[in-house]
C-alpha cells in the first residue's frame, strides 16, 4: 500500500497532523459530531483525577488487518458502593506514566451511544490507515484503545490538567488525538520532542529537542505519533478572557499489536 504523505511523516518525523474535517468531508452539522459533543459533555469524573478538572470514559476494541473489521470488546461490571453496577475497562501504562507509575486504573466504560458511533468507526479505520506494521503483527488483531477525556475549568483563574503533566510516551506504538471541541478555553497547546524528553517539562528541554508546538483549535484537527520516535505534551487548559468556563474535548485512539507473547 502506498502512504499518503501525512502518513510518511508520521514514519519519518514520528508525528503528523491531520485536518479530518476536510479530509474526511465532515461538515460541523454532521448529527455523528454532535451526538458524540454530547457524550462529550456527560463524562462522569476521572476516579484517579485529583482535583484536576479531568473527565474521561474509555474503552477498548479489535481491529482485524486482514479484513478490516472492528468490534468492540466487552468491559467489566463491578459493584458500587449503592448497590449499583457500573461497567469498567482496566488501563495500565506501566513505567510509561510516572504519576500512576504500574498501577491499574479503572475507568468508566463507554455508552451504548458511543459505541454504536459510526464517525468513530470511521475514525479508528482512518487512524489504523496511517500506521504501518510488519507481516508477522499484522496476522494477529490489533488492540484499539479508544479515549474520551474533557479538561474543563469551572472559575477564572482555574485551569484543567492532563495525566501525565510532562513530556511522555504512552508504550502504545501508535496514538492519535482528535479535538472534539474548545470552549471558551486557553491553553492546551500541545509538543511534540525526541524520545530523551520523556519525563521533562517542555520549559526545561533544549530548543534543538523540540520538535513542533500547535493547538488543536477546530473540531476534528488531530495529529498522530509513532510513539518510539517522539515524546508529546499538552499544556493545562485556563479560562479566556472574559469567560467565567472553559472546556476542550479530545478523542484519544492507540494501537496495540496482540502478538504472542515468548
Amino acid at each position: 500500500m502506498k502512504l499518503a504523505a501525512p502518513a510518511l511523516e508520521l514514519q519519518r518525523l514520528g508525528y503528523a497532523r491531520y485536518e479530518l474535517a476536510s479530509k474526511l468531508e465532515i461538515s460541523m452539522a454532521d448529527e455523528r459530531l454532535r451526538r458524540l459533543t454530547v457524550e462529550f459533555g456527560q463524562l462522569p469524573c476521572d476516579p484517579h483525577s485529583r482535583n484536576e478538572g479531568r473527565f474521561r470514559r474509555f474503552g477498548r476494541g479489535v481491529l482485524l488487518p486482514w479484513n478490516g473489521e472492528f468490534h468492540w470488546m466487552p468491559e467489566t461490571l463491578v459493584n458500587m458502593p449503592d448497590g449499583t453496577t457500573c461497567s469498567v475497562n482496566h488501563y495500565q501504562q506501566g513505567m510509561h506514566n510516572p504519576e500512576f507509575l504500574g498501577l491499574v486504573r479503572n475507568m468508566p466504560g463507554l455508552t451504548e451511544s458511543i459505541r454504536r458511533n459510526s464517525l468513530l468507526t470511521e475514525l479508528i479505520k482512518f487512524d489504523f490507515s496511517q500506521t504501518t506494521w510488519s507481516e508477522v503483527e499484522l496476522c494477529w488483531p490489533i488492540h484499539v484503545g479508544v479515549h474520551l477525556i474533557r479538561l474543563s475549568v469551572d472559575s477564572p483563574g482555574g485551569r484543567a490538567v492532563a495525566t501525565p503533566d510532562m513530556l511522555h510516551q504512552d508504550g502504545e506504538p501508535y496514538a492519535f488525538a482528535h479535538l472534539i471541541y474548545r470552549r471558551d478555553a486557553e491553553g492546551g497547546e500541545n509538543v511534540i520532542a525526541t524520545p530523551a524528553c520523556a519525563g521533562s517539562s517542555p520549559d526545561d528541554v533544549a530548543p534543538e529537542s523540540v520538535l513542533d508546538r500547535f493547538t488543536l483549535c477546530h473540531p476534528l484537527d488531530s495529529y498522530g505519533v509513532k510513539d518510539d520516535l517522539v515524546s508529546h505534551y499538552v499544556a493545562p487548559v485556563t479560562v479566556a478572557a472574559g469567560a467565567e468556563t472553559a472546556e476542550r474535548a479530545v478523542l484519544l485512539i492507540d494501537f496495540t499489536p496482540m502478538t504472542q507473547r515468548a
